[in-house]
């Protein structure tokens, strides 16, 4: 299972999952992993970016997918020379539609999504920055918890979160063929 997120984590795997879902097949098997925003947070680590709260329009060159953000949702974004290299969306205590579950999901302290890293600029430190980033901004919120929805076969953002001390507490499974379909929720 190690490297299948190379073989679906592209574009040509997208267009596939994509067409199945257009014609009524899909299946999703993602791990909620959660993480106590009591516990210390990592200090920024070694990167040459800067992390900040910003618009959409500061990002708009990583064509983020900003008509999902929800009320009062942040993002937050990494900036090397100024320029955005990456992006994530931070909520706290919002209601989401997750849509490879079919589903609308509350979370009562932080939710951590939609994290983007430019390709030139991956395994430097600076997803980590944002995550941590996330985590101190809903911290001083008053958020208890942050929480990320990752993909079974998205081995580089389960490593992320698994790095700053998020564990997986859930596997969320949705299945569907045509007008036929199974959830199942599991704690781990």
């Amino acid at each position: 299972m190690t490297g299948l997120w190379r073989l679906t984590r592209n574009r040509y795997g997208r267009t596939v999952y994509d067409a199945l879902d257009r014609a009524g097949v899909t299946a999703t098997w993602m791990y909620e992993y959660t993480r106590s925003l009591a516990d210390p947070i990592p200090d920024r680590t070694d990167t040459a970016v800067a992390v900040e709260r910003c618009s959409p329009g500061r990002i708009a060159s990583l064509d983020p997918p900003v008509e999902d953000l929800v009320a009062a949702e942040d993002i937050v974004a990494a900036l090397a020379d100024d320029e955005p290299v990456g992006y994530l969306f931070c909520s706290v205590g919002a209601t989401h539609h997750i849509a490879p579950l079919h589903r609308r999901l509350s979370f009562d302290g932080a939710y951590l999504r939609r994290v983007f890293v430019d390709p030139d600029y991956r395994n430097r430190g600076v997803a980590t920055a944002m995550v941590a980033a996330a985590c101190r901004r809903a911290a001083d919120e008053n958020a208890t918890e942050a929480t990320a929805l990752v993909a079974l076969d998205n081995r580089p953002s389960r490593a992320l979160f698994e790095r700053l001390g998020f564990r997986a507490t859930r596997a969320r499974r949705y299945a569907a063929v045509g007008p036929f379909s199974w959830r199942s929720v599991r704690d781990l």
